[in-house]
């Protein structure tokens, strides 16, 4: 593992986009902090530019510097247990390809060591995106995903090829509005 995660550190300082094992399914990312690289996943998914993307934190305490989380205390727990993304409203210090068009940001403290420990390394969010060209199914295993997502990448991390898919997180958007979480997915 420890060569793995050296070689995809390496990946994202330089700007590539990486194929990489979550603790629920495989993703493409990339340094989260990166207009080059994030543009590079919309490119490599056929994605709308307008759609968002989640981003992976090491912490919750990462996520201060991003947005406003002082309501995700409430979460914290809840969120050990299921997979679950906050989606925060005004995200700053971050690519605008991340934001989107809907001027919010979405956040998950994945349960993977590889995952957190390479967030960790970086120092910096990780763009989280489904393995798929836009519209098609989430592949169910690394064998699933399509040839043209592999060969677009700019590293494959070589751990757990075989893992099946697991189940994507639960969505819960942050509103202004009443200050609560708003269950989405």
């Amino acid at each position: 593992m420890e060569n793995e995660l050296k070689n995809a550190v390496n990946a994202l300082e330089s700007g590539k986009t990486i194929l990489y094992p979550t603790d629920t399914i495989w993703g493409i990312g990339c340094d989260a902090a990166s207009d080059n690289a994030t543009k590079k996943i919309f490119e490599i998914k056929k994605r709308d530019y307008s759609k968002g993307l989640i981003c992976l934190v090491s912490s919750f305490e990462m996520v201060q510097d991003y947005a406003d989380i002082t309501e995700i205390e409430k979460h914290k727990n809840e969120s050990s247990e299921t997979p679950t993304t906050f989606i925060f409203e005004n995200p700053r210090n971050i690519s605008s390809y991340v934001i989107g068009n809907n001027n919010s940001i979405a956040f998950r403290v994945p349960n993977n060591n590889f995952c957190i420990r390479l967030i960790e390394a970086l120092g910096r969010p990780l763009v989280s995106s489904s393995a798929n060209l836009s519209g098609n199914l989430i592949p169910k295993s690394y064998d699933d995903i399509s040839r043209e997502i592999k060969k677009n990448v700019g590293y494959i991390v070589k751990l757990k090829k075989f893992n099946d898919y697991k189940v994507s997180s639960r969505i819960l958007k942050y509103s202004s509005n009443d200050g609560r979480f708003h269950q989405l997915r």
